[in-house]
């Protein structure tokens, strides 16, 4: 009898479902609000689940590719 994946184990195979970037964003958000910055410094496994997953989302979400830097000009914003 197979068990159910835990949700670090989702998050590291990818098991998520990602709709549309709109669903994915309010996940983000929710996630984000469970988590303080003391949770980063000494997790317990459910916290160490929402990271995971929200790392998951966010790397998998294209509309958030990275912008090189080198392309603009700070001096010349337009």
């Amino acid at each position: 009898m197979d068990r159910e994946r835990t949700m670090f184990e989702k998050a590291l195979i990818g098991d998520y479902e990602i709709k549309d970037v709109f669903t994915n964003i309010q996940r983000c958000r929710e996630i984000s609000s469970e988590l303080r910055i003391l949770d980063l410094i000494d997790p317990n496994s459910r916290n160490v689940s929402l990271m995971a997953e929200l790392v998951y989302r966010v790397n998998n979400m294209p509309e958030l590719e990275l912008i090189e830097i080198d392309e603009y000009s700070l001096n010349n914003p337009n």
